[in-house]
């Protein structure tokens, strides 16, 4: 499997030929009034890429990305839907393939396998996490999951995970102007938080997602760390990790 990192927390996978997109966006303009301006040159990736299958973990906008959807699924392309987004879905996606699959359900075909898996989002609203394998690799999807008990579980239930592709921004949402009351509780996996999900879903290492990327001074502001932070918190954890730039590929086995 071939596993490349996208803007923010989106990731491509290659595997037998086949592509599939997790999370990918290149349009965060709608939200431009929280997120602020992109702080890097974003990659535009729709141009060249034609999926088998796309996927995402909820319907954020800076995650889900109607347009990367009409570019890059091809004709015979599957949408791949967590069952409870599929009445929203629906109404955004039309005349698409749907696999739609409850938590812990799991779809294969061209020997990959797909399977949401439980999240928290950090605002109330409907997430899931996935889990692709392809019997080399194994990955782990979080979107931008909170801290939630369920990490044990899925770490038993769910062997051999290599990457853990986890949020580590741990940012604090005023999102006033959309009428949610101001929380300073994160709503998003800080940076022990993802070191420490990792380290309970057995992961091989933590691959650091949503991070770096958008920063508003009122209404977006996440927890700021540094390289020399990730070490200590890998080595307090005990956990391995691994970091990629936007466009850079991971691994290919």
């Amino acid at each position: 499997m071939e596993i490349q990192k996208l803007n923010w927390a989106g990731i491509q996978l290659t595997s037998n030929n086949k592509t599939v997109l997790i999370d990918a966006a290149e349009d965060f303009s709608y939200y431009k009034p929280v997120l602020g301006d992109a702080v890097e040159d974003l990659i535009v990736f729709s141009d060249d890429v034609k999926a088998d299958y796309i996927l995402f973990t909820h319907l954020h906008l800076d995650h889900f990305d109607k347009g990367v959807i009409g570019k890059c699924l091809k004709k015979d392309g599957k949408l791949i839907v967590y069952a409870g987004l599929e009445h929203l879905v629906r109404k955004f996606v039309e005349d698409v393939e749907m696999i739609v699959l409850d938590l812990n359900e799991t779809f294969t075909e061209n020997n990959i396998t797909f399977k949401p898996v439980f999240a928290m989002d950090g605002i109330g609203e409907i997430q899931s996490s996935w889990i692709v394998e392809d019997g080399t690799t194994k990955i782990f999807h979080g979107g931008d999951t909170i801290w939630h008990n369920q990490f044990w579980a899925l770490g038993k239930e769910n062997p051999n995970i290599d990457y853990a592709f986890l949020p580590v921004n741990g940012v604090v949402v005023n999102f006033e102007i959309i009428g949610l009351e101001y929380s300073p509780v994160a709503a998003s996996l800080n940076l022990k938080e993802a070191f420490t999900a990792a380290h309970l879903l057995h992961a091989k290492k933590l691959v650091p997602i949503h991070y770096g990327l958008f920063a508003h001074e009122k209404c977006y502001i996440p927890q700021e760390f540094s390289q020399e932070d990730l070490k200590n918190v890998s080595e307090e954890v005990g956990q391995e990790y691994l970091t990629l730039k936007d466009g850079a590929v991971l691994a290919k086995s």
